[in-house]
């Protein structure tokens, strides 16, 4: 089967969806991935083919995007990036009208569930594919909308209030017709759905009539190496404390790591910081090392603990090594997964990016390594390395598409890789979607 994977956003994005098309091209079926213009390479060098959507994602966020500052509520951001994809849906449409006739059936995100709306002709068999489930249920350990522990109705009605800028943020196309956005939103609503992460942090429920299945958390595991420079500072002391808090440079976030940087030396710690917040000019002496970018996979179990921002990935890569986290939400998904880590007993309480004084974060980097919660973090990690996060979503994948039925005017060219458009790549704009 010729598989199209609509993906857009950070980096954090893009891996777990390069692991589950890796996975899907190992069981013989040919895939292709959407990529905005600077995450080409990042797509084309895990050896999956790349659809290019010809916008500079990053850059325009940074710039522009964030030029006010980011909102602190989730509504205030969604409609925020309900912003930028406005920008970026010309870009989205030329891509999808170009490649529909070369693939069979789409695999989608939540940022990209809705694009098979924006165009015309035969509807393909569709699979979502979320990080953390952006469907307004009662439950608080499965909706990205959830706000409180356990079932309540105060979740439901906060995950309802969000429908309406998530119904945006899908539809944001302004040439597209009222029927266009309306077709969006049936599939957003009505295609199978599954959650890509481990049921250790995202419980299977039935919610919006459908049941969510947690398949595992799909790593990309390529091949990787830790540079000289870190492994010499990891070989030449005690376990250091990571700190980085995603691509966000604002100055609260720039704050929020330096006062964690304090607390861990303070407390009689190493740490690895994540470069490019502009601390690294400062003077830290050696037991502070900046890096850029370095393998989750290979440092995180050579740290004692982790604190970072709650990206999906970054929480997944904190809960696979087993090690206690102290999460800095900032937005979207974030608090949902700082306060899952806390629930699970992996993690302190979450501390909000704007909440993050020098005594809450000491008090929340003692409280992950004190050695109860080290034990458990450790137990929780055993189990998700047993997970097969990619296999998982394979199998979702292929039952759900081969329940669905084709077209009856899908292209019907088999062997071989679908034609790859030869376009240039205009700086345009996109929006990071959570995680």
């Amino acid at each position: 089967m010729r598989i199209a994977m609509l993906a857009a956003g950070s980096r954090g994005d893009y891996q777990p969806v390069l692991a589950v098309a890796r996975g899907l091209q190992a069981r013989g079926h040919e895939v292709g991935v959407t990529a905005t213009s600077d995450y080409l390479p990042m797509v084309t060098g895990a050896g999956v083919r790349a659809e290019e959507v010809a916008v500079d994602v990053m850059g325009y966020y940074r710039d522009h995007a964030l030029r006010d500052g980011m909102p602190t509520g989730l509504l205030g951001q969604m409609d925020l990036l309900g912003e930028v994809a406005r920008v970026m849906a010309p870009a989205v449409r030329e891509t999808l009208t170009d490649l529909w006739p070369r693939y069979d059936a789409v695999v989608t995100t939540a940022m990209s569930s809705a694009w098979p709306g924006l165009i015309g002709g035969p509807r393909k068999p569709q699979v979502l594919m979320m990080f953390v489930a952006a469907l307004p249920s009662v439950w608080g350990d499965v909706s990205l909308y959830s706000e409180r522990t356990g079932r309540s109705i105060h979740n439901l009605v906060s995950g309802l209030r969000a429908m309406g800028p998530s119904a945006r943020l899908a539809t944001t196309d302004g040439s597209s017709t009222p029927r266009e956005r309306l077709r969006g939103l049936t599939q957003l609503a009505t295609a199978p759905a599954f959650v890509a992460n481990s049921a250790q942090i995202i419980t299977p429920r039935r919610i919006g009539g459908r049941q969510i299945r947690s398949t595992g958390y799909p790593f990309l595991d390529l091949p990787a190496e830790l540079g000289r420079e870190v492994a010499a500072f990891l070989d030449g002391g005690s376990a250091p404390v990571y700190v980085g808090l995603g691509s966000h440079t604002v100055p609260t976030v720039r704050q929020a790591l330096a006062h964690t940087v304090s607390a861990a030396l303070d407390l009689g710690h190493r740490a690895i910081v994540q470069r490019g917040s502009g601390l690294e000019d400062l003077e830290h002496g050696d037991r502070v090392l900046f890096v850029d970018e370095v393998p989750h996979e290979l440092l995180f179990p050579r740290c004692v603990s982790v604190v970072h921002h709650g990206g999906a990935g970054t929480t997944a890569q904190a809960l696979r090594a087993g090690r206690p986290q102290v999460v800095l939400p900032f937005t979207m998904d974030q608090p949902f997964f700082a306060r899952r880590v806390h629930e699970i007993g992996v993690g302190s309480a979450p501390v909000p990016i704007t909440e993050a004084t020098p005594a809450r974060l000491l008090a929340a980097l003692e409280t992950a390594l004190d050695p109860a919660l080290t034990r458990r973090a450790r137990s929780v990690g055993q189990v998700v390395r047993g997970e097969d996060g990619v296999g998982g979503a394979v199998a979702v994948i292929e039952a759900e598409l081969g329940r669905q039925p084709a077209s009856p005017k899908a292209a019907t060219r088999r062997g071989g890789q679908p034609p790859r458009r030869q376009r240039t790549s205009p700086c345009g704009v996109s929006a990071p979607p959570p995680g």
